[in-house]
């Protein structure tokens, strides 16, 4: 005998891989015109709404019952010597997913060699702690916030179950410094295949009929406002590194708002309260995770884009195939400019009937930026 529903509510559990998470927030932060890091309470709002869609009932009826976080982690000591307070923004991190009732899961970096460090074993966890929770939670939608194609098992498993599996997918793209090519990240398009409710997210985020959707807009943390959960910090308002710092020989400016420093007994100047319009909120204070910027970074040259798009397009019908990567290539068409394409470029085969130095037919496109693109890429008959 089957169980009956007690409710007419949908039980939603959601999955995070913490490392695509936090790259994919990044992105958003540093190379996207939003400017701005993901809210996780707004991308749970997102997929209430988004279900209930897809399951034809109201946000309302949408519960998210289950979330948990999963991410390498270092140790409190390498924390502790690494540059920067790691160990602060660690923890204001984790306030924002205990507001949300994300359930973290942390396991350490394990050495790489020269020193790096990498994840191992988050993925496996992050498989079988999905799936269990599958199996006692009674969950009827499993939201899977992942890229990498390992999980596709995991989506089989939970189909299985009779259990509905939605995966957030980005495909993101943006200039790599002193790289010819583009630095790019793709969900696995097999992954997407797989799963019950395939939602690319970039897609959703750029369209112009979504500039004004508070639903959509929501997914990022707003800049207008603060965070008043966590701004007292030890008893004081919290207050985020500045990005620069005065030197000690350099005077107090005036700030016209009453907020002057005062002077103790010793004739040393103590500085006053926080000014409210220097606060921020703490996504926007947290550091990029495993990214050192040295020197002076220079915003590509919109013009030099908008020249090489007017440039007439060479009048080539076939290219070799010479990188694929994670549901994305490179074709080299003979003009010392590789053609990128996408899986979705494809026309009348898969991705994996590719390889490196097929011969393949192409019609060559540019894209906003100018960069040459592949479309109805296809192999050749003969």
């Amino acid at each position: 005998m089957t169980k009956e529903k007690k409710t007419r509510l949908t039980r939603v559990g959601i999955f995070y891989d913490g490392n695509y998470f936090w790259h994919v927030s990044t992105f958003y932060y540093q190379h996207h015109e939003r400017r701005s890091r993901l809210s996780v309470g707004g991308l749970h709002r997102f997929l209430r709404y988004q279900i209930a869609q897809l399951e034809a009932t109201q946000p309302e009826l949408c519960k998210i019952v289950d979330a948990h976080y999963f991410r390498g982690r270092l140790s409190a000591s390498e924390a502790a010597k690494a540059a920067g307070d790691v160990l602060f923004y660690e923890r204001l991190f984790d306030d924002v997913l205990n507001a949300e009732g994300v359930t973290q899961h942390h396991l350490p970096l394990s050495r790489a060699g020269k020193g790096k460090k990498k994840e191992k074993g988050v993925d496996v966890l992050f498989a079988l702690e999905a799936y269990e929770r599958a199996i006692h939670e009674d969950f009827d939608v499993v939201v899977l916030i992942a890229a990498d194609g390992d999980y596709i098992p995991l989506v089989k498993k939970l189909h299985a179950l009779g259990i509905r599996v939605m995966v957030l997918g980005w495909d993101l793209e943006h200039e790599g410094e002193a790289k010819r090519e583009p630095t790019t990240t793709y969900t696995s398009f097999e992954l997407m295949e797989e799963a019950t409710y395939p939602v690319m997210m970039n897609e959703l985020i750029d369209s112009r009929a979504y500039r004004s959707d508070p639903i959509i807009n929501g997914l990022f943390v707003s800049k207008s406002g603060a965070d008043d959960r966590l701004r007292d910090t030890k008893g004081r308002p919290y207050q985020p590194p500045m990005a620069h710092t005065r030197s000690s020989n350099e005077p107090l400016e005036e700030q016209g708002n009453g907020d002057e420093a005062s002077t103790d007994e010793e004739g040393v100047k103590l500085a006053g309260e926080p000014l409210p319009e220097l606060t921020m909120t703490v996504q926007d204070s947290l550091p990029s995770p495993e990214v050192k910027v040295i020197g002076r970074i220079e915003l590509p040259d919109f013009q030099e884009h908008l020249d090489r798009a007017s440039e007439p397009l060479p009048d080539i019908k076939e290219g070799y195939v010479n990188a694929l990567k994670a549901g994305f290539g490179f074709i080299d068409v003979g003009i010392g400019e590789n053609a990128f394409f996408h899986y979705k470029s494809l026309a009348g085969i898969t991705f994996s009937d590719l390889s490196v130095g097929d011969r393949v037919e192409l019609e060559l496109d540019r894209n906003e930026k100018g960069q040459l693109i592949a479309k109805n890429v296809t192999l050749p008959f003969d």
